[in-house]
Order: C-alpha cells, then sequence, then structure tokens
C-alpha cells in the first residue's frame, strides 16, 4: 500500500511539473511529423496481464513497432529524428505516468516486455511477472538505459542477440530486485536512472542496499 501511494502521489506530482514541456513536445511532434500524438502497444504486466503501455510516437506514420523487428537506435529507419532524441532521451516514457495512475505499471519494477519475448522466458524467469512492471528497473542503473544503441553495433541477428544476451542479463537483475526489494532499493533505482538521465552520473557502478554493484552482479548472470 505503502508504493502504491507513493507512485500516485509521485506520479501526479510529475505530470503537473512536465505539464508545459509535454504541451511543447506535443506541439512540436504535430508540426514536424503529423500524426498521432501518441502510440501504445500491448505489453504482460502482472500476473501475465495484458494492457497497452503508453507512449510518445517516435516512429513514422504507419510504421509501427507492431510485428515490426526490434528498434535498432540510431539505424532504425522508421524513428523520426525527433523520435530519436526523444527515446535517447527518455521523454517518450512519459506518457506511462499514466499507466501508474491506473494501476497497471508502478514508477519502478520489470520493464514490461511483449508477449512474444514473454513466452521465451524459463520458469525461474516468469518469476518477474509476480511484480508490477515499471517505468524504470534496476537493470537501468546496471547498464541497460540504452539496449537500442547497443544492438546498432551487432554484427549478428539484433533481435537474437537482444533474446540471447541482453533479455537474460535484465532478467537477472530483476530477479535479484525481486529478492531484495524494498523502498531503499526503489528509491536508489529511481534516484540513480535521473542521473543517468542527466548525465550527471557517468560510467560509475552503483551498489544497492547489500552492497552488490553492477559488477557483482554481472559475474553472476
Amino acid at each position: 500500500m505503502v508504493k502504491r501511494f507513493a507512485d500516485i502521489l509521485i506520479s501526479i506530482i510529475v505530470l503537473l511539473g512536465f505539464l508545459p514541456f509535454g504541451l511543447v513536445i506535443i506541439v512540436t511532434l504535430a508540426v514536424v511529423d503529423p500524426g498521432p500524438i501518441f502510440y501504445r502497444q500491448e505489453r504482460i504486466g502482472r500476473d501475465g496481464k495484458k494492457f497497452f503501455l503508453w507512449k510518445f510516437r517516435t516512429m513514422r506514420v504507419h510504421q509501427s513497432w507492431e510485428g515490426g523487428p526490434i528498434t535498432l537506435g540510431s539505424k532504425d529507419p522508421r524513428i523520426t529524428p525527433l523520435g530519436y532524441y526523444l527515446r535517447m532521451s527518455k521523454l517518450d516514457e512519459f506518457p506511462q505516468l499514466w499507466n501508474v495512475l491506473t494501476g497497471e505499471m508502478s514508477l519502478v519494477g520489470p520493464r514490461p516486455e511483449v508477449e512474444k519475448y514473454v513466452r521465451l522466458y524459463d520458469d525461474e524467469q516468469k518469476r518477474v511477472l509476480t511484480l508490477r512492471p515499471g517505468c524504470t528497473d534496476i537493470s537501468v542503473i546496471r547498464g541497460h538505459l540504452h539496449d537500442e544503441a547497443l544492438l546498432d553495433h551487432q554484427q549478428e541477428d539484433p533481435e537474437q542477440y537482444y533474446i540471447n544476451v541482453i533479455m537474460p542479463k535484465k532478467l537477472a537483475h530483476n530477479l535479484h530486485y525481486l529478492e531484495h526489494q524494498s523502498s531503499f532499493l526503489d528509491l536508489q533505482i529511481l534516484v540513480g536512472t535521473i542521473l543517468l538521465l542527466l548525465r550527471i552520473q557517468k560510467n560509475q557502478p552503483m551498489t544497492d542496499n547489500i552492497g552488490m554493484s553492477k559488477l557483482e552482479v554481472s559475474k553472476k548472470d
């Protein structure tokens, strides 16, 4: 109940504070790339329930994520120049605060995946589905803020690299979060995410409340 109350209170405060800047994004999108302002995509949430995740649209009209390959950062031709900036700054994610208010997401929790990837989870990995998905998660402060940029440089099939390398690491981090979740750890993840987005924290591993660094977690993946 405490976490849910914090989710609602913080989301309302951030939404009100972000409103003027959000209006600028909306107007800019309407002028630069006319079309729908928002994009929604079906994701898998807590207990395997489906819900629609909201974002500012970053792809060209009629070129959505549905059924297409995984997005590839700067090399994905479907992404608009403005959309690329929104994605790299994570400003496209702000509409997900609405998902938080409706109870479909939390501020902190495993990032929700699409069904095609959730189907690949083994029994241990499926344990993350007992948690409410989040706007940010522990994997973000442990090197997974810009996974799409990492896929830019893959010579092999980028989607297979995501499935075989990136996704298992993210799930391992979130299983660690499942075992050690606390209000203090949530606060560390929120602060760490903000610092990363502000480029204040540069290539420095962040430790959680039990003293495990990014390097130590990586060794266990």
